[in-house]
């Protein structure tokens, strides 16, 4: 199973929390939870990324994740009301598990269909074994599993690819298409070259999509490097000609070395051969030296409603073999090409560098009513493995907006432990504020929890306004 490292990530170790500050944009909104902060209340949290969120249309928060001991992991979901307290209309205490036959099962993607009801993806396997298959689930609107109309009877799906060496397969993200059908990104593993990206369509009932590529599943690989690779789907979506759009990251040969990819499919499951001529784009950063092997990648992305993919995530940045990633932003022309109006050349990066070489990475991101962008993730100092929440906001040009915290960064330390570790892996709009979810330790002993918090946004533009 990956996890933060397994996806190529940073070398993020969560270990502890951090911050709070002044009444502006970006700061704790008071009057949600309790300061701005609302726990799950649990001790147990499975701390792997991606985590998830959703925004219902009534404003309440879906967070989904993983809870248990690493060998004992079900599905957890929580929900919070708009005003950040534990929902009690679902499954009584805001809170439920949902078990795939005994199994480690960890959630990374979270969506709700217009009549309520959530629909929550991930992977199941058997500890140890890394014979891993994706898991689908469909809750009804109180938290109840949809054991009507869903997975025959059961409320669940599992599907795997079997393609072969490990049979490693992991959902990392689920959307949904107007008729209902259920849409998961993420990766499978081959016989012959390691991981590609991987997509799996279910219909309305939970079955098997025999439309989508004959066999509901479809599978892309980049082979920018030859031999085995590693490469995975982080996030999918629907565009609004029904197109389906992944991005994560792809191999690019050297050590180490991987670049952020994305991919487009018809409705069918073929390649779209008007994105980038082959249905498959690499966007390299190549910031650093050769001997930190460039590792480039992308873990969230968001479609703009002219169809503008932005890809978010991390770009090494460092002239030595030690690692420096950087928060990382591309935006795509609906062909697939580079947008030169964002940013230098279509990509952006910031770097927080609360220590030389402190990795920094973006999670989730948002789109506002005006084009601005919400970013969310993690800065981390590595000596002492403090991890703090991060928070960016950038102009509609790419740029940092110099109205949202300092210079358009924030980070965040919600001070339960000495020794702080959170981060945002989840973020949406809520009217005019910023609701973020993620993790964070909650004592010394390593405790996890899981959370939703608010902050204050465009206190002086409050209508949108330029």
């Amino acid at each position: 199973m990956y996890a933060w490292i397994g996806m190529r990530a940073p070398a993020l170790v969560l270990a502890a929390l951090c911050a709070a500050a002044p009444a502006a944009d970006g700061e704790l909104d008071a009057s949600f939870g309790v300061n701005g902060l609302r726990r799950a209340g649990t001790t147990d949290t499975y701390s792997e990324i991606p985590t998830a969120m959703a925004l219902q249309p009534d404003g309440k928060i879906i967070y989904c994740g993983g809870e248990g001991e690493f060998a004992n992991i079900d599905f957890f979901v929580v929900r919070f009301t708009a005003d950040g307290d534990l929902d009690t209309s679902f499954s009584f205490d805001g809170k439920t598990t949902i078990d795939f036959d005994g199994r480690t099962d960890i959630c990374h993607g979270v969506a709700v269909q217009a009549d309520g009801k959530i629909v929550v993806a991930g992977t199941t396997f058997p500890f140890p074994d890394p014979n891993a298959d994706f898991a689908v689930a469909r809750l009804n609107a109180d938290g109840t599993l949809d054991t009507t109309t869903f997975g025959a009877g059961t409320g669940k799906s599992v599907v795997g690819f079997d393609l072969g060496g490990t049979n490693d397969d992991n959902g990392n993200s689920v959307a949904l298409r107007p008729d209902g059908r259920i849409v998961v990104g993420g990766s499978a593993t081959t016989a012959t070259d390691g991981l590609d990206f991987a997509v799996l369509q279910l219909n309305a009932d939970g079955s098997r999509d025999t439309s989508f590529n004959l066999t509901g599943r479809a599978t892309i690989g980049f082979n920018l490097a030859g031999g085995t690779k590693n490469e995975a789907a982080n996030q999918v979506a629907v565009d609004s000609q029904g197109r389906i759009v992944l991005a994560g990251l792809a191999d690019a040969g050297a050590p180490g070395g991987t670049d952020f990819a994305a991919a487009r499919l018809l409705p069918n499951g073929q390649p779209d051969p008007d994105f980038s001529a082959d249905g498959r784009v690499v966007i390299a950063f190549d910031l650093g030296g050769a001997a930190a092997g460039n590792g480039d990648g992308a873990y969230t992305m968001l479609l703009q409603r002219d169809d503008r993919i932005v890809l978010g995530g991390f770009a090494d940045s460092s002239p030595t073999s030690t690692a420096n990633q950087d928060m990382a932003v591309v935006r795509l022309l609906p062909d697939g090409s580079l947008d030169s109006s964002f940013g230098i050349g279509g990509r952006t990066t910031i770097a927080f560098d609360l220590e030389p070489d402190g990795p920094d990475l973006v999670l989730a991101m948002a789109e506002q009513s005006n084009g601005r962008l919400v970013l969310g993730g993690a800065a981390q100092r590595p000596a002492t493995n403090i991890i703090l929440a991060a928070a960016v906001r950038l102009l509609p040009n790419g740029l940092p907006d110099p109205g949202f915290g300092t210079l358009g960064k924030k980070t965040y330390d919600f001070g339960l432990t000495t020794v702080p570790g959170q981060l945002f892996g989840g973020v949406a709009m809520q009217n005019n504020k910023i609701v973020f979810t993620g993790v964070l330790y909650v004592t010394d002993l390593g405790n996890v929890d899981a959370y939703a918090a608010r902050v204050l946004n465009d206190l002086i533009f409050a209508a949108g306004f330029e």
